[in-house]
């Protein structure tokens, strides 16, 4: 049959005019696919599909990039009758390997189209024989980039020799590229729901675990409260009308403390530990320890503060404090018993002397004055020891203050002179003449101080026990190691610490002394101590011999207060010629009836017209009768103790002088509250009669 030229011409166009619509059917599904894929393997499976029903192509699959030993392509996709192949193909993307430098292979490694014929391509060797088996006369393969690099190919086999034109061609690479493009977009579509699943998840876990926890915790950002959980709420009092979230967290800080938390509010990196005092929302106040750190919450930066109640915990260690101070006393019995045995005997010595020169007539003034003098000296330096070890031992409730680190130290080595002494031991104080003013309690200071003077004793004790003949020695040396540091060291020339001992000798019951020599409460209370003053106490053998412990403490900024001192002021209670103001009613009340009489007898002879009473009550009737200008009583009494006298007083006059004669501390430490007193002043037993006087007429000038 003979065909001319025009019909060639147009059976070629006619076939050219389908490849083209094929092509852009193609195309055009396949981006349909794209828009509705609601996941990345459905798109996959689309795109294979597709390319086979709209494509006309024999077979089409997706591998993707494994970076394994191998290099292999995994198959993720595909659609089409492969009759096997790509289960037997085995394709990779190493170069070396001859299964590598293929058409896949090649794709990977350059990122450029892959257009191969099964008959004569020599990189399709590996499997042109069960290509051809297949029909497969040609492949196409097309690299999927994603962010720059290859992740995977799309393959499509023809069963035609010569499927492609270039224009064709241009269009199956764009479409490649709009395929990896989706593949990005489901990829990151699926890591934003994975987020937000396990933001919900870990919010969901965070309220969880937070709700359980025992400890107080909110969540705040800049500041207001976002979130508190049930803990918080108990602590705090939240009722429905004062909830929590909204609210200021700096409103739940104590006033004073306020400034300090302002600086840790916002802070990037998580805090430490920090003791506050907090407010409920009764207006009551509480400690706390707070810590902090940085959270997201909500998807929000916030901060999440936990707050545990320390209130039971402090009243603990108080107690722990106090118990260990009185063992303390206890292991010093026997040094204070010598020390006021001394003034004691001396006190009778004079007293025996003076009465012997009495009866036999030789008593003249100038002897008397000398033998009472010394008694009074003597009732002094009772009076101080007395005083000191009554302060010592009652239970240190007072505010953190500053104070003198030198006044702590010297007391305590003071007080505990007398055990070094007794046990043959010399103590060394090297203090700085300068002031070191530090924040604390100064009596839990020195107890921390004559804990360990105590503890250096015994163990040079120890030592001489063992080495007879050795000079025992303790060093108590304080000095400023930087402007803001004070360092305080006790070092001697003991036993040392046993290496096992170094590491737990902070421990609470932990004592390497003999059983019912110590109470392991010491160093653990010691340790404490120091802490709570934001110092460190450590512990370190010496190269020679001996231990040496170390205490660091921050000094305080700036300097104290200057105390204004009228020096040009006349003494009060003394008139222009510098005598006593005489003439004044005085009721002095006391069980002690000797006591009574000495006082009454005493300020009778400087001029003071005196009443005295036994008890509260009669007292409270003696001064009904005849009212004075100022009462002196003692607390401790029968039949109406001295708090009830001072009431009834304050009930008839509010303004009434009072002078409290007392040898029990802490009796008149809430006085001045529970009484609404004014002028109310102080004197622990012993006292100095002198320095009654004195008392009565600073009150009585002043009121």
């Amino acid at each position: 049959m003979n065909v001319d030229g025009r019909t060639i011409a147009s059976e070629s166009h006619a076939r050219e005019l389908v490849r083209v619509n094929r092509a852009l059917a193609t195309f055009t599904r396949a981006t349909e696919a794209l828009v509705h894929a609601s996941d990345e393997q459905q798109l996959l499976n689309d795109i294979c599909r597709i390319m086979v029903e709209a494509g006309g192509y024999l077979f089409a699959w997706v591998g993707y990039v494994q970076h394994d030993d191998e290099r292999s392509v995994w198959p993720v996709a595909r659609y089409g009758d492969d009759k096997g192949y790509i289960s037997r193909a085995r394709v990779n993307w190493n170069e070396l390997s001859e299964r590598g430098r293929g058409p896949t292979g090649e794709a990977i490694r350059t990122g450029k189209v892959q257009l191969a014929y099964t008959g004569d391509s020599q990189h399709f060797a590996p499997w042109r024989e069960e290509a051809l088996r297949c029909g497969f006369q040609s492949s196409l393969s097309l690299p999927l980039l994603v962010e720059g690099r290859v992740i995977g190919v799309l393959h499509l086999y023809s069963r035609s020799a010569t499927p492609y034109d270039q224009d064709e061609l241009h269009l199956m690479e764009h479409l490649c590229r709009n395929i990896a493009y989706g593949i990005d977009m489901q990829r990151m579509q699926f890591e934003r729901h994975r987020a937000e699943r396990e933001l919900k998840e870990s919010e969901g876990r965070y309220r969880s675990l937070v709700e359980l926890s025992p400890d107080a915790i909110v969540v705040h950002t800049q500041g207001i409260i976002i979130f508190s959980n049930s803990a918080a709420n108990g602590l705090f009092g939240v009722t429905a009308s004062q909830p929590l979230v909204g609210r200021r967290l700096l409103d739940l800080v104590h006033p004073d403390d306020v400034s300090l938390a302002d600086q840790r509010l916002n802070l990037d990196e998580a805090s430490g530990a920090v003791e506050e005092r907090l407010v409920r929302l009764d207006g009551s106040y509480f400690a706390a320890e707070v810590t902090s750190a940085p959270i997201i919450f909500h998807g929000v930066h916030a901060r999440q503060v936990v707050i545990r109640d320390i209130t039971e915990r402090k009243q603990v260690h108080a107690q722990l404090v106090q118990t260990a101070k009185l063992a303390t006393l206890g292991e010093m019995a026997a040094g204070m018993a010598h020390e006021l045995s001394q003034p004691t005997n001396i006190m009778r010595m004079a007293a025996e002397s003076a009465l012997m020169m009495l009866e036999r007539g030789k008593a003249d003034t100038a002897y008397l004055v000398k033998q009472f003098s010394l008694i009074a000296s003597q009732t002094g330096r009772m009076a101080e020891i007395i005083d000191h070890i009554r302060i010592f031992s009652r239970k240190d409730t007072g505010e953190v203050e500053t104070f003198d680190a030198r006044r702590s130290l010297s007391l305590a080595a003071e007080l505990l002179t007398p055990q070094l002494q007794a046990a043959d031991v010399a103590l060394d104080c090297r203090l700085p003449e300068q002031s070191c003013l530090v924040q604390g309690r100064p009596v839990q200071l020195e107890q921390v101080i004559i804990n360990l003077l105590s503890n250096a004793t015994d163990a040079v004790k120890s030592a001489r026990a063992a080495e007879p003949g050795r000079k025992g020695k303790v060093i108590l040396e304080a000095r400023r190691i930087a402007p803001d540091s004070l360092l305080v060291t006790v070092t001697d020339n003991g036993t040392g610490i046993g290496g096992q001992d170094l590491d737990r000798i902070f421990e609470p019951f932990f004592t390497t002394k003999e059983v019912g020599s110590g109470t392991g409460l010491g160093l653990s209370v010691s340790f404490g101590i120091i802490n709570s003053m934001g110092g460190k106490l450590e512990a370190r053998n010496m190269p020679d011999q001996g231990a040496q412990f170390r205490i660091s403490l921050p000094l305080t900024q700036g300097q104290a207060a200057a105390l204004a001192v009228a020096a040009a002021r006349p003494v009060p209670g003394e008139d222009e010629d510098g005598g006593h103001l005489p003439g004044h009613h005085v009721l002095l009340v006391d069980d002690e009836v000797q006591a009574t009489e000495t006082m009454a007898a005493y300020l009778t002879e400087m001029g003071y017209k005196i009443s005295t009473a036994h008890s509260g009550k009669s007292a409270l009737a003696r001064f009904e009768e005849d009212p004075a200008d100022l009462v002196m009583t003692d607390i401790r009494m029968p039949d109406g103790d001295g708090e009830e006298l001072i009431r009834a007083l304050r009930a008839l006059d509010p303004d009434l002088p009072i002078v409290v004669v007392t040898g029990h501390m802490g009796a008149t430490e809430t006085l001045a509250a529970t009484t609404n007193a004014k002028s109310i002043i102080l004197l622990k037993k012993p006292i100095s009669l002198p320095q009654m006087v004195e008392t009565l007429e600073k009150l009585i000038s002043y009121s």
